[in-house]
């Protein structure tokens, strides 16, 4: 069950957000009485581990809190789902140096192998331009992914096939933020490109990612999800959040009279009601689907049981979440925004801005339809990739 209070506070948030998201957009990342508001609450800790500080929600309440948020605004939502899957990855580290982390505000960073790790005694020697820090403008830690090196060379492939990858986290004045975020849709964001000059990280701010997987080091069976599949818990339930307001507010334009020359309102058309009624069943039954395959796969993970129905466990989610943002989201709001006519069109238009949100979120490369393969496989009689 989700933790109402939480819930309750998330939804607390709504006007102050709704009343600054002209100025969100505008200014291409979160405005500060936003970031002050959240900061206040407590909620970008949302999942990161009690032991090191955090809140540690569970599923029901990480979807609830991150829906809400996102119905506020899309581009909050994503931004500040974000920074919570940020913290989630001090669940990784070494808990004495996440302690550290989760006191301060926030965190972002963009974890594919795109910096290199130079071993080093005590730690590594970490550089590299990274992209797509969303949350960042206001994060004071920040992290990055990297390709192992031993000896100058990239450090050999383990037996089970993935790459040797780290993951690092450093104060966020370590860094330098190029402020070049100006896009479509998510444009509140700032997921602002960055660069970490080379700089000695010592061990216990890192963690092997090995291409989606990490042992976790404090909180619960959540947190062995790894990195990728728990970060989707979140990303998820943005999109649903996203598709609400969307559908709330072709209702609302429908109930305000919508119509042509020569046709029924808007609402009172059969095919429209249809429609409509379709999508919202849709994202109730995504909303139902997300929570159920998640809670499904911690219990599975909680029970101890082998790494290969663990495995398939994760996959599973993987595949739903890529269902859920790419078919039932992405299908529902681009209903609502061409049911919308010129209503959807002119400035400024919540609906259009959920419609340029989703077409942008929805290109994350965590929702690959590589989920579908992999998921797909074992029933196939075939051996799912290593990562």
């Amino acid at each position: 069950m989700p933790d109402t209070a939480l819930v309750q506070t998330a939804h607390d948030l709504r006007e102050l957000i709704e009343f600054e998201a002209d100025a969100i957009e505008a200014n291409c990342t979160m405005t500060q009485p936003v970031v002050d508001a959240i900061e206040k609450t407590g909620l970008f800790r949302l999942s990161t581990p009690k032991e090191v500080g955090g809140l540690e929600g569970d599923v029901d309440t990480i979807v609830a809190v991150c829906e809400a948020v996102s119905f506020a605004d899309g581009a909050t939502g994503w931004a500040f789902t974000q920074n919570t899957i940020t913290g989630s990855y001090l669940s990784y580290i070494d808990p004495a140096y996440a302690k550290t982390f989760a006191a301060m505000r926030a965190g972002a960073g963009h974890f594919a192998p795109l910096g290199v790790a130079h071993e080093e005694k005590g730690g590594y020697r970490v550089s590299g331009s990274w992209q797509f820090a969303s949350g960042s403008g206001h994060a004071e830690f920040i992290g990055g992914g990297a390709l192992l090196m031993r000896d100058g060379a990239v450090a050999p492939i383990g037996e089970n096939g993935k790459l040797p990858l780290v993951g690092f986290f450093i104060p966020a004045d370590r860094a330098t933020l190029k402020g070049n975020w100006d896009t479509m849709g998510l444009r509140g964001t700032g997921s602002y490109d960055y660069e970490v000059p080379e700089q000695f990280v010592e061990t216990g701010a890192t963690w092997n990612i090995t291409m989606g997987y990490a042992p976790h080091r404090s909180g619960g069976a959540t947190f062995a999800l790894g990195p990728q599949a728990y970060g989707s818990i979140g990303t998820s339930a943005w999109a649903i959040g996203v598709a609400s307001r969307a559908l709330h507010e072709i209702a609302e334009i429908a109930k305000a009279g919508r119509t042509r020359l020569g046709a029924l309102p808007l609402k009172e058309q059969p095919e429209f009601q249809r429609n409509f009624g379709f999508h919202q069943t849709a994202i109730e039954a995504a909303r139902i689907q997300l929570l159920t395959v998640y809670d499904e796969a911690v219990g599975v993970i909680e029970s101890d049981a082998s790494d290969a129905v663990c495995g398939d466990a994760v996959r599973r989610t993987k595949a739903h979440a890529n269902y859920i943002v790419k078919q039932a989201a992405k299908s529902a709001i681009t209903f609502a925004w061409e049911a919308s006519g010129s209503a959807g069109m002119r400035n400024p238009s919540r609906l259009q801005r959920c419609f340029r949100d989703i077409h942008v979120g929805a290109g994350h490369q965590v929702f690959d339809d590589r989920g579908y393969c992999e998921f797909a496989k074992p029933a196939l009689g075939l051996e799912p990739a290593p990562f």
